[in-house]
């Protein structure tokens, strides 16, 4: 048995399907928007159960900010390059290093 919408296409001039087309169109832009008004209402609704709005919601994040790190080392040369110990080692501390210097020489006191 074949499907009644295929026989309506099957019968259907070149005129009338794209007339057809057009009306499937308009429908579907008319429950679109009928669909994005209910999901806006939702949205709302639910952001104001956590005292939000939906936009805020949206830009929330729950990851947890990093801070850079407080610096640990100091570059005796020049004072403003800093390093915290973690990740690679800046170029600084490594040719320091490679000319013999001690690591501990370029510790900031707590």
């Amino acid at each position: 048995m074949s499907n009644p919408l295929e026989v309506i296409i099957e019968a259907s001039s070149i005129e009338q399907l794209k007339a057809l087309i057009k009306s499937a169109e308009d429908a579907i832009e008319l429950k679109k928007a009928g669909e994005i008004q209910a999901i806006r209402e939702q949205m709302v609704q639910m952001a104001n159960q956590v005292d939000m709005t939906p936009e805020g919601i949206l830009a929330y994040s729950t990851r947890k900010k990093r801070s850079s790190g407080k610096a640990k080392f100091r570059n005796l040369n020049s004072p403003w390059q800093t390093w915290t110990g973690h990740g690679k080692k800046p170029g600084w501390m490594k040719q320091a290093l490679e000319n013999g210097a001690d690591i501990e020489a370029f510790r900031i006191p707590e």
